[in-house]
Formats: C-alpha cells, sequence, structure tokens
C-alpha cells in the first residue's frame, strides 16, 4: 500500500526506510516483511543460481535496487549479466532474470503485474515462487505466466532449476 509521502528519486536514493521501500511514480511502496521461510528461499535461489556464476553467465544478488527512469524496483533475487551498469551501487540496466517470492500479505496477481513491469523495463525473465505452497511459475517477456509443474523446470535463458531441486524434494 502506498505511503502519503512524495520523494524525488534522489531524496529515495539518499535515504533509508523501515520497512525497505520500492519508488514508484514519486510514491513509496513498503515492501511486505519477509518470512523465515521467504528468506530461506531466497539464500536457496542464489545457491541454485551459483553454478551459472560459475560459466560466466553472470552472478546472483538478493534485494538489490534496479532503477529504471525514476522509479526504483526491489526484486527478492535477481541474476545480473556481466558487464551490467551500476551507480552508486544502483544496477541501471535490466538484470536477465527477477525473482519474486511470494510473502503471506501478497497475492501472485501481484507479483505477476510487477514482472509486467520488469518486462517494460527490458528483463527478459521472471519467476513468482511460493515457497510455502511450493509453486512456481515462469513469466516471460512476450509469453503467458506458465505454472511450472513437479517434473518440469523453470527456465531463463541457459538457466534453468528443476521444481523438485527449488522446492528440495527427491
Amino acid at each position: 500500500m502506498a505511503t502519503a509521502s512524495r520523494v524525488s528519486v534522489q531524496e529515495y536514493l539518499e535515504s533509508d526506510y523501515e520497512p525497505e521501500c520500492e519508488l514508484v511514480g514519486g510514491a513509496l511502496l513498503p515492501k511486505p516483511m519477509g518470512t523465515l521461510e521467504h528468506m530461506e528461499m531466497e539464500r536457496w535461489l542464489e545457491r541454485l543460481l551459483e553454478r551459472y556464476e560459475q560459466k560466466g553467465l553472470g552472478r546472483t544478488v538478493r534485494e538489490l535496487s534496479i532503477r529504471h527512469g525514476d522509479d526504483v524496483r526491489v526484486p527478492d533475487v535477481a541474476f545480473v549479466p556481466p558487464g551490467a551498469r551500476f551507480e552508486g551501487g544502483i544496477l541501471m540496466d535490466p538484470p536477465l532474470l527477477c525473482v519474486e517470492i511470494l510473502s503471506p500479505s501478497q497475492r501472485p496477481s501481484e507479483l505477476f503485474a510487477k514482472c509486467e513491469i520488469y518486462h517494460a523495463w527490458g528483463v527478459p525473465y521472471c519467476w513468482v515462487v511460493d515457497s510455502i505452497g511450493k509453486l512456481a511459475w515462469e513469466y516471460h517477456r512476450d509469453a503467458p505466466v506458465r505454472l511450472v509443474s513437479g517434473g518440469d523446470s523453470l527456465r531463463a535463458g541457459e538457466m534453468q532449476i528443476g521444481i523438485g531441486e527449488l522446492f528440495r524434494q527427491g
């Protein structure tokens, strides 16, 4: 839910917000408070994507601010290609992949809408993960949202993670 505060991108970048906020159209949007399951999934995804870092495809980051114009979003996990441009620690170029992990106060549709924003910013791949319900969707630019089932894998270009591996089954 948006707060009544309106801030410039400069003010946003010079401030710390508790809870963490995103900046959209001059409005501060607080990020939902993470749960233990949420934080554990972030760490696990970071480990699973490490093999693609070792192949030189990029690097995995958690809770990194991404700026597009005067808006700043903070995906739970992002995979950043080599040579991506940063200014003041803020990612200025689109990552290859953004991952949003569902919090108890969110609906999947909210995160799909966020993926559409990432797509408009040039992000080709998005995953939405429900770590409690053990569900995962991929939402690629110019493709419909797809629920990824048991024996299948989430894909993002050359990267893939099996659903069983994601939810530590088998």
